[in-house]
């Protein structure tokens, strides 16, 4: 495969877009998606003389290369172009992958990926297009088009003034010939094409763009070639870097948080200077007045960043930021030049604005402003809609009928526009590095690619569900949450979860952090949903149980693991016991999370249910060897799931000592009541959830006047708590030491006074994936302390286990001993409530398949009411929903619940967020701006194939296959649009590479005989190579007939079954159909779809 673009002919473009347009959408995007103007929206500006119906466009950049992309934009709602920047230098190789927008955005440094000619003719077929479907679409209204294409170029004078750049300019001012050629080419395919009026000139501006480090005098002589020589109205684009490294650095690190961007000192010193770009503005203003032409500034250019992240190829030694975290630092910038022109610049906009700052940046009197990397992110060029969504209700609000009095409504009576919006921009800068959207910890770094393999087919699966330790049916839950049908939503809960009450509490939910809500705004309230539905789902909710099956099991534990076993094999109708030593069940959620943390009614609820499926609960009965063996002469199974329950030692100088204590000794003394007091000064060390228990229980005890802090030898960002349990700390008042280690426990009279630490600093990346915290060489120091408690870990005791070691098949979880299983703690050591679940469903699914019975559990199917057009709508829309409520005390820390239960109301609005991208993924189609991954719609069957030795044209099958597509909306990859920028690979929730796995198709015979691999359609045939080698199908007499060099195969086109084979070399052959039936899946979908027709 290649990075290059083949372009297509205009002609073939049209063919697609009429074809997209029968069927409601174009490109990809519904119509109910598009942007439809009319002459009373309130956004509308003039800039240039022209009309923009929109105050919105796309940057420079990938948006803004291909026709499609264009046009697309416009579509959604951009009406300021600014075309991908050219230069002279047209045959660049650019890194890839080269665009980064896992979070805020990096790109490796590039312009455009075609030569000069062909990025002309992408431009102009995109021109005449948009002008095709004003019309065709019926929204002509006004006489102007009303949109503007600003071209963009670089990056020095001599390279500009290079004849293959100055054709380039020419023509796209004026390009009388090149446009009638077109049109006549266009003849006979789009329908009323002759009745418009398509301008010659595509535009009258031009943005200058220069490379990082290009000197002053260079930017100002090129400035005054293109106003004076050139007549365009010319707006140069600044960095960021003007802002100058104090004060950039300190909002950047100190102010939002973004510590590990680092920006070099050479970003600055090879830069425009403050003071060179006031003289650069000046010149330029007073040369553009002499030229009768207007002049502006764009902010800002990306900045100039090392290349840290790991995201990005190594070789690239330096990449360039964009989005959120650009935000403040540009509109710092703009304030400080405005202030300094006194609200006389014209600004245009385009850093990390998004739907939800648009119309403060307008307020500012800046526009147009344009977007880039948050049109990468899902939803894509569909986000556009939203944008002006809110934009006119926001407008609409103040009473404004125009952009003009929107300005001056928020200026405090102010009637001059460009003192409102100067006024507007310094409030602004006041506020905005303030606002946590733009602070690093909003969004921590989270992706939500699983483990889960892409394939060629049937790609779509919510990878909530794959995170979550027993694959909860989660946006079928949310779905009858959002109806409001909460007794549906908890039944499809118990399905796979016995424990909704407790997991809706204390679950880590790690599904939330593979929520695809997380690319948009939030991840859903998954806990928060649950816990609301366990509470409030009336009605019966308990399984059926199966009649008893002649089959005992023994469960040693009644921790979650051994109560979730319980519960599904009780369903199954095996008789179960549990043998629990303490005096309830429920391991670490019934005697040691606090009280603000578990309901304790939650859990008997959930206990009672299991109860009443007639599973027996002997508590207070431990289990030593004798009665080990005593069980396993009564029992058929016995399911080994007890927990860690013993804590884990510092192994450090004076861990005897009076005061210190592990986190299970401690909160299993305040969970019985004793409340014991530790003392004025509490030191908790670890990182963990049970350290965060530790500590914020602390709290409560020694109250406002006493100190607790957590020592914790790595960095907070490496923390394996809850980051929700972690933000607790601060709000509490709990201190957080990071990158401390201890070394000693200090003492008088045998009992403690404080802790020597040594400062610690991050080295290489250890084993656990995370950089290993190593020590700073520096002095320790010491930490006073009443007491101490220790958090690192638990370990498990199985005294009573016949073995030396235990051992379990990671497959059934059963042990070395027959018929004895194990899990849970016990197997995993210490691990999280849902995984103890996990493992307890999973040793019932596998005792089950020992004792040769199958399941009785049939589940009706749940319909949704979701088509396929609203699935694409609700990936349009950003929703960050309502926070789930935390109830505090108004004068102390107390030890009543904490996490209240959504309302209905709440909780309906927040299911409804879901995306249920169980049913659509599409992702890598939304965040491709080339519009090079295509979604089609398949017929879902499977086919039986063979894998054999054809031999004097007998064929001996040796092994059958079915090939399968089960799946109704499949997708396909361009390969002549694809630059394989690799941002299709950070969204796509596999750890796969869409452009690469999924099934890729040349549009013309030229590209395909110049790629290595492939589809191309011909004539009704389907070809397909993958290096040397070669094949082909198609249709033929009846038959469906599929070739390769070797052998002709042909299949019935009813049911796919092999017809005949013939050989088509001497001796033996081995055949394999499977890939013959993959073809015929993509022949049948395909093989009339306009853009692919050969």
């Amino acid at each position: 495969m290649s990075d290059k673009f083949y372009p297509i002919p205009i002609e073939k473009l049209a063919a697609w877009m009429l074809r997209d347009l029968h069927q409601d959408q174009l490109f990809g995007i519904h119509r109910s998606l598009w942007f439809q103007p009319n002459p009373h929206q309130p956004f509308r500006m003039r800039r240039y003389g022209q009309l923009l119906e929109t105050p919105i466009g796309v940057a420079a950049g990938p948006h803004t290369q291909l026709a499609q992309n264009i046009i697309t934009a416009w579509l959604t709602g951009a009406r300021y172009m600014e075309l991908k920047t050219v230069q002279t230098l047209d045959a660049i190789e650019v890194t890839k992958p080269c665009i980064d927008m896992s979070d805020e955005g990096y790109n490796c440094e590039w312009s455009q990926e075609l030569q000069l000619q062909q990025s002309f003719d992408e431009y102009l077929n995109g021109w005449i297009i948009i002008h095709w479907l004003r019309h065709h679409l019926g929204w002509d209204h006004d006489t102007e088009s009303g949109l503007i294409f600003n071209m963009s170029v670089g990056y020095d004078l001599a390279g500009i003034q290079n004849p293959n750049v100055q054709t380039f300019l020419d023509k796209m001012v004026s390009c009388p010939v090149q446009l009638s050629e077109k049109l006549n080419r266009l003849k006979g395919i789009l329908p009323g094409l002759g009745d418009i009026q398509i301008p010659q000139r595509m535009t009258d501006n031009i943005t200058l763009s220069t490379m990082h480090g290009c000197p002053p005098d260079e930017i100002e002589r090129i400035g005054k070639y293109l106003i004076h020589e050139r007549k365009l109205h010319t707006t140069i684009k600044l960095n960021p870097t003007l802002l100058g490294p104090d004060q950039l650095r300190d909002l950047l690190h100190n102010q939002l948080g973004f510590n590990t961007i680092h920006v070099p000192d050479l970003a600055f010193e090879h830069d425009l200077k403050y003071d060179g770009a006031l003289d650069l503005i000046r010149s330029l203003q007073i040369a553009a007045g002499q030229a009768g032409v207007e002049f502006g500034i764009k902010l800002t250019n990306t900045l100039e960043v090392e290349n840290l992240k790991g995201n990005l190829p190594d070789n690239e030694p330096m990449v360039y930021m964009s989005g959120r975290a650009l935000h403040p630092i540009s509109v710092l910038v703009a304030e400080k030049l405005q202030s300094d022109f006194d609200g006389q610049l014209d600004i245009s906009f385009s850093a990390g604005a998004d739907a939800f700052n648009l119309a403060e940046i307008l307020e500012c009197n800046i526009r147009p402003v344009t977007v880039c990397s948050d049109l990468l992110k899902p939803g894509g060029y569909a986000r556009l809609h939203q944008y002006l969504e809110i934009l006119n209700e926001k407008i609409l609000a103040t009473g404004s009928t125009n952009l003009t009095e929107f300005i001056l409504s928020h200026s405090d009576g102010e009637e001059d526009v460009t003192q409102a919006g100067l006024a507007n921009l310094k409030a602004y800068a006041g506020s905005v590095s303030a606002d946590e959207r733009y602070h690093q910890h909003h969004f921590p770094n989270q992706s939500i690619k699983t483990d889960r393999p892409l394939m060629t087919f049937d790609c779509i699966a919510a990878p909530c569900i794959n995170e979550c330790a027993v694959n909860q049916d989660i946006p079928g839950y949310m779905y009858h949450a959002a109806q409001g049908d909460f007794q549906r939503a908890l039944e499809i809960i118990l399905r796979n979860n016995p424990m909704p009450h407790v997991a809706g509490l204390v679950c880590d939910h790690l599904c939330q952090s593979k929520c695809t809500r997380i690319n948009y705004d939030r991840p859903l309230l998954i806990r928060g949903i649950k816990h609301f539905i366990a509470e409030h789902a009336n009605g019966k909710t308990d399984p059926r149980c199966a009649p008893f099956n002649g089959h005992t099991v023994a469960i040693i534990g009644g921790g979650p693991a051994g109560l979730s076993a319980a519960y599904f094999l009780a369903q199954d109708g095996f008789e179960v016991e549990i043998f629990e030593s303490k005096s309830q069940v429920g391991g670490m959620t019934a005697g040691t999370i606090p009280s603000f943390r578990m309901d304790a009614a939650g859990l008997a609820a959930d206990v009672a249910r299991i109860k009443r499926l007639g599973v027996i609960i002997h508590t207070g009965t431990e289990i030593n060897p004798a009665r080990f063996e005593a069980l396993r002469s009564h029992f058929d199974y016995i399911f080994v799931a007890v927990g860690a329950q013993v804590g884990k030692r510092l192994d450090i100088p004076g861990e005897k000592y009076s005061g210190v204590l592990d986190q299970l000794t401690f909160l299993q003394s305040v969970h019985s009541a004793e409340r014991p007091k530790p003392g004025d000064s509490v030191l908790v060390i670890g990182g963990g959830n049970s350290a965060m228990d530790a500590a914020r229980t602390a709290k409560r005890i020694v109250g406002t006047k006493g100190n607790v802090t957590v020592v914790y030898r790595r960095t907070v960002a490496q923390m394996p708590a809850d980051r929700d349990e972690i933000g607790e700390l601060g709000i509490e008042g709990i201190k957080l030491l990071e990158l401390t280690a201890p070394v000693e426990i200090l003492e008088m009279n045998g009992h403690v006074t404080g802790l020597r630490c040594q400062k610690m600093v991050l080295g290489e990346i250890d084993a656990s994936g995370r950089r290993q915290p190593v020590a700073a060489g520096e002095p320790y120091f010491d930490i006073p302390a009443d007491v101490i408690i220790s958090a690192i870990g638990q370990e498990v005791v199985l005294d009573f286990f016949p073995e030396h070691e235990l051992k379990v098949d990671p497959q059934t979880l059963e042990t070395q001993i027959h018929d004895i299983f194990a899990g849970g703690d016990a197997v995993r050591g210490p691990a999280t409530l849902i995984k103890a679940i996990g493992d307890g469903r999973h040793v019932a699914q596998a005792i089950r398949k020992k004792a040769n019975l199958r399941s009785d559990q049939v589940y009706e199917p749940h319909q949704r009411d979701l088509t396929r057009i609203e699935l694409q709508q609700k990936q349009a829309v950003r929703d960050y929903g309502p926070a789930l409520v935390t109830h505090r005390s108004n004068d102390t820390l107390g030890f009543d619940l904490m996490s209240k239960p959504l309302d209905a109301e709440s909780a309906k609005a927040e299911a409804s967020r879901c995306l249920f991208c169980d049913e659509r993924c599409s992702v890598c189609v939304s965040v491709c701006p080339n519009r090079a991954n295509v979604e089609f719609t398949i017929r879902p069957r499977v086919v039986r194939v063979s894998q054999g030795i054809l031999e004097n044209d007998v064929f001996q099958p040796t092994q059958h296959h079915l090939v399968t597509a089960a799946q109704t909306t499949q997708i396909f990859n361009v390969g002549d649009f694809c630059n394989e920028c690799g941002n299709c690979t950070t969204f796509c929730p596999t750890k796969g590479q869409p452009f690469r796995t999924k099934p890729k198709f040349w549009l013309s015979s030229e590209s395909f005989a110049q790629e290595e691999s492939g589809h191309h359609f011909a004539d009704g045939v389907l070809h397909h190579s993958h290096g040397k080698t070669e094949s082909s199908f198609r249709q033929i007499n009846g038959r469906l007939e599929y070739t390769t060099p070797e052998f002709i195969a042909d299949f019935d086109p009813i049911d796919f079954h092999l017809i005949q084979i013939e050989a088509l070399q001497s001796g033996k052959v081995e055949v394999d159909l499977r890939h013959a039936g993959s073809l015929y899946f993509l022949w049948d979908a395909l093989k009339d779809h306009p853009m692919l027709r050969g």
